[in-house]
């Protein structure tokens, strides 16, 4: 409906990196998972119902979104347009999550929305797709041991406000720490915390995640890695602050699955924040390069 040009975020990009991988990569539609929409029962896992009541109001969608002019439209529109994409995208979260554990890898050409809380959406987050494929997984297997592996520029703070010092969850975090959200509640849960200055390049970026994760997937030794991979790092990117070429985003991707796969531990790789013309690109590149080396 346009709405995207009201916006930072490219809501084509997703679009984009299926088509390229299709192309670049021979693959046609059915060599893709494609997952179910929510219902209103698996959301209240994770949301209260308050606050999923509240997404019936143009208002809080606006607010969420930073789309403010979308209060005027009918709500029936919003969620067509905006809400029900968001659900297939979080259950892409929650199937990406069970695939992973069944065959080593998953991708979700979507999800990552770190920012989403129990009882309330922030960041352009409306649904906190990371806790609740988590917590599908503990339906199962309870004791099951989760990490995530954000390095978005963003902090992650609403999966780490919503699973708090949960032992089965540890939180690998590095993030632009001179920005949004600066969320000092959440940051109090975050087991393995990286804030970094603003404009970080190449070499200390990768150093530091070269150095410290290996180390702390050695010490808490996940069953299951999820990755919230955002882009928003981007010399380019127009929020993130960070200059991390597009060389370096792809040679962090490879690091992160090469050491789970190194670990024998399962991943699902998110694609979150990024709000550059260039993400997807990027993140087409990085996707063909990882499902090139791990074959599929």
């Amino acid at each position: 409906m346009g709405m995207e040009k009201l916006h930072p975020f490219d809501s084509k990009k997703y679009g984009k990196v299926f088509n390229s991988l299709c192309k670049n990569l021979n693959l046609q539609k059915d060599n893709f998972y494609s997952p179910d929409e929510l219902d209103i029962k698996d959301l209240e896992l994770v949301h209260s119902k308050a606050y999923l009541e509240s997404l019936n109001k143009s208002k809080t969608i606006a607010q969420i979104s930073e789309i403010y002019p979308l209060k005027f439209l009918p709500n029936f529109v919003l969620q067509k347009f905006v809400l029900t994409p968001m659900k297939y995208a979080t259950s892409g979260t929650v199937l990406g999550a069970k695939l992973a554990l069944q065959h080593g890898w998953a991708i979700n050409l979507s999800g990552g929305y770190h920012h989403a809380k129990e009882d309330s959406g922030e960041g352009f987050c409306f649904l906190a797709d990371i806790p609740l494929a988590v917590y599908k997984l503990h339906e199962k297997n309870p004791k099951l041991k989760v990490m995530v592996i954000d390095l978005d520029a963003h902090q992650g703070n609403g999966y780490e406000s919503i699973f708090k010092d949960d032992k089965r969850i540890a939180n690998f975090d590095v993030y632009n720490g001179e920005i949004y959200p600066n969320d000092k509640y959440a940051k109090q849960f975050i087991k393995y915390d990286y804030p970094v200055k603003s404009f970080i390049k190449d070499e200390e970026y990768l150093n530091l995640i070269r150095t410290e994760l290996p180390i702390a997937i050695k010490e808490f030794k996940p069953d299951l890695i999820i990755y919230n991979a955002g882009t928003d790092i981007f010399s380019e990117d127009p929020l993130g602050r960070m200059s991390v070429s597009k060389e370096g985003i792809i040679e962090r991707d490879s690091f992160v699955f090469d050491i789970a796969q190194s670990n024998k531990i399962p991943i699902l790789m998110v694609l979150s924040g990024g709000y550059s013309k260039k993400s997807a690109a990027i993140i087409s590149e990085s996707v063909e390069k990882i499902v090139k080396t791990i074959g599929y």
